[in-house]
């Protein structure tokens, strides 16, 4: 080919390949443009109680989301924003989402408050005071004559039963109502007013009570609360008989508390009106549908009456954002199934119930958000399928939980995980009674927290808590500070506490300082505890060998709770059998015996490292490489009582020739930011 000829295909191949550029990237334009990733999203803006309708508003919610149908079946790809205004928003039921709701991956339904979280969404209903009936007035303790005031309950709640027993392993148990004041939640009128008292004696579903008010034995509607039998376990159960036994009182309830009754068990009665003594107490007369109530900071009072705010099943794509949601019966938000379904920049309680329940949801949760002041748990994540080993991507991340637990004292953590492959990161979870995170299942994450002052009271709790199922293994705690987790002379608690042979669990880079009995395993196999760092806290490591002693049968019967666990489970399968490999042959492979445990790499300072008990023997176990009781400076005894900052131990550990462990403080602060939105 001839040199020009040449030049003349350079150059037209060049103008060629300038124009597909070109129509290249109009066409990429065209499509960018008629995205609905990028297309403005119609927005529904919905007016708050009392407030004026704008153009284009909507009365409420329900009307809302019936719009937003309207312009899906217009648009399937169209972004849709719920803008709620600011204000109150009242729902006295549910607002139900369902699979065609929601939206898509590129478009999510948005249901979205102002910026500066002032859009509230509410299941009470204000109550109308009306004259205190004076058969009543005159039945009030003296201390509450002319502060006690009276309202008129709304046909739903006049004449239902207050509560739903709380047992153990019991269905979820919301009230048949909540009464609020401008302060938060009230709590029916008990006796004694503060503390509990303490069971004489107990037979049956019987027991006596020495000094209760003798007009509690003419209460309808009265129960009694407390923790009958062990500290772990609270109850709550209608009394169905009262008689005088002497001075004493003899009460009946509707059934046995779990394993009976302790002497000495404290206990307490509830709802009676010689117990409206002060404020944030009050008591209800069915006859009438009156009730009296002594509110704190003004006379306004309200009712919860929806059973829960926001229900999704089978929704996807969705978006709860900025909003204060609360006073619920039950629980304030329910994901049932679905995908991608997202709470994030929220307040959530109090409520009757609990927070946020994930159920059978995948790659959905909590983030940047606060929990407090939950009847039961904060949140649930349960998700993903353990016979497959598949993860069902729930998530709770940077948020701050306190104050949950407030009606069903034990068994209702922070979050309760269960399924496979939930994650529990960066979140502040303190102040409570109640522990932190309960774990079933497998392959978990529980990394990067903050937990601090809980379990007041309890007795034989942990703050991060798993047992009784040799199957649930694969989950890594790291990285956590715990902190001021602390019994008093009569109970006992722990940290990280894997109950009843829980096995196959890493623990990992976490700091403990101040923490009764900060690594607990009771019985159980493969867990591994490394490279954390124990201050003040004795004994760092606790290892017992029940199985072989006292919990024997748990082991030997088949029809135990472990034993159930294990046959439940298709260990023999390939996804397991890859997992855990050590799981197949287990009953062969002496199950009674805790063995196979590393403990390695740890430091201890100002505390006892390890406490051997109930058959554990340290031969079974690989102890390696651990350093302590290291001789303390001359500031540190200083810093172990008052410090709460993980950044002052950070020299320590590198001092002692360890790695430092991975504590990410500037995560597990973040809740603390003073002034920030919604608490973080």
């Amino acid at each position: 080919m001839r040199a020009a000829d040449r030049e003349t295909s350079s150059g037209e191949r060049a103008r060629e390949d300038a124009s597909r550029r070109t129509w290249l990237f109009v066409a990429a334009a065209a499509v960018l443009a008629s995205s609905p990733a990028h297309a403005a999203p119609t927005e529904i803006p919905v007016a708050a109680e009392g407030t004026h309708l704008s153009p284009g508003a909507v009365a409420g919610l329900r009307d809302a989301l019936a719009e937003a149908r309207r312009i899906r079946a217009r648009d399937p790809h169209a972004p849709i924003v719920i803008a709620l205004g600011s204000g109150t928003h009242r729902l006295a039921e549910a607002v139900r989402l369902g699979a065609k709701d929601g939206g898509s991956a590129e478009a999510p339904l948005v249901i979205r408050g102002p910026a500066d979280g002032s859009a509230r969404l509410v299941g009470s209903q204000r109550l109308v005071p009306v004259p205190v009936p004076p058969a009543l007035a005159a039945r009030l303790p003296a201390a509450a004559r002319g502060q006690v005031r009276a309202y008129r309950l709304p046909s739903s709640v006049r004449s239902a039963r207050i509560q739903a027993p709380i047992v153990l392993n019991g269905p979820p148990a919301p009230p048949a109502f909540e009464v609020y004041d401008g302060e938060g939640p009230m709590h029916p009128a008990r006796w004694p007013s503060e503390g509990f008292a303490k069971a004489e004696a107990g037979e049956g579903p019987s027991f006596t009570l020495a000094g209760a008010p003798a007009s509690a034995r003419d209460e309808p509607d009265l129960w009694a609360e407390g923790t009958w039998r062990w500290g772990w376990l609270f109850e709550a159960m209608p009394v169905v008989r009262t008689a005088a036994r002497g001075p004493d009182t003899r009460l009946t309830l509707d059934r046995p508390p779990f394993d009976g009754f302790r002497a000495g068990a404290p206990v307490r009665l509830v709802h009676l009106l010689a117990g409206l003594d002060r404020p944030g107490a009050w008591w209800r007369d069915a006859r009438s549908g009156t009730l009296l109530a002594w509110p704190r900071g003004g006379d306004e009072v309200e009712v919860s009456v929806a059973d829960t705010l926001l229900a999704a099943d089978g929704a996807s794509h969705l978006r709860i954002e900025r909003l204060r949601l609360a006073m619920a019966r039950g629980d304030l938000v329910s994901v049932r199934g679905g995908r991608d379904v997202v709470i994030a920049e929220s307040v959530l309680g109090p409520s009757g119930g609990r927070g946020a329940v994930f159920d059978g949801a995948r790659d959905s949760g909590v983030i940047r958000s606060d929990i407090a002041g939950t009847g039961a748990e904060g949140v649930v994540l349960a998700g993903g399928d353990r016979r497959t080993l598949t993860p069902g991507g729930l998530f709770l991340r940077d948020s701050r939980l306190t104050g949950y637990a407030r009606r069903e004292r034990t068994q209702h953590p922070a979050v309760a995980l269960a399924g496979v492959g939930g994650e529990v990161a960066g979140n502040y979870i303190h102040d409570t009674p109640a522990y932190a995170v309960h774990l079933r299942g497998n392959d978990h994450k529980v990394t990067g927290n903050e937990v601090a002052r809980l379990l007041q009271g309890a007795t034989d709790a942990g703050a991060i808590y798993s047992g009784r199922d040799w199957t649930a293994r694969g989950t890594l705690i790291a990285g956590n500070f715990l902190h001021d987790i602390r019994a008093d002379a009569d109970h006992e608690i722990k940290g990280v506490y894997l109950d009843d042979m829980a096995s196959g669990f890493t623990v990992s880079g976490n700091l403990f300082l101040r923490v009764d009995q900060p690594v607990f395993l009771g019985g159980g196999r493969d867990n591994r505890v490394e490279g954390n760092v124990f201050v003040a806290s004795s004994p760092a490591i606790h290892v017992d060998s029940r199985g072989q002693t006292w919990a024997r049968d748990a082991i030997e019967d088949p029809e135990s709770e472990l034993r159930g666990a294990y046959a439940s489970m298709p260990v023999e399968s390939a996804p397991w059998r890859a997992r855990y490999p050590r799981l197949p042959g287990l009953l062969y492979d002496r199950p009674a015996v805790a063995t196979r445990n590393v403990l390695s790499d740890n430091l201890v300072v100002l505390a006892e490292p390890f406490r051997f008990t109930d058959g554990g023997s340290e031969a079974e176990q690989t102890l390696a490489r651990n350093r302590g009781p290291v001789n303390p400076s001359k500031t540190l005894p200083e810093l172990a009582r008052n410090s709460d900052r993980p950044e002052d131990f950070a020299a320590l550990a590198e001092g002692a020739g360890l790695r430092l462990p991975t504590i990410p403080s500037d995560r597990m602060r973040r809740s603390l930011r003073a002034g920030a939105p919604f608490g973080r």
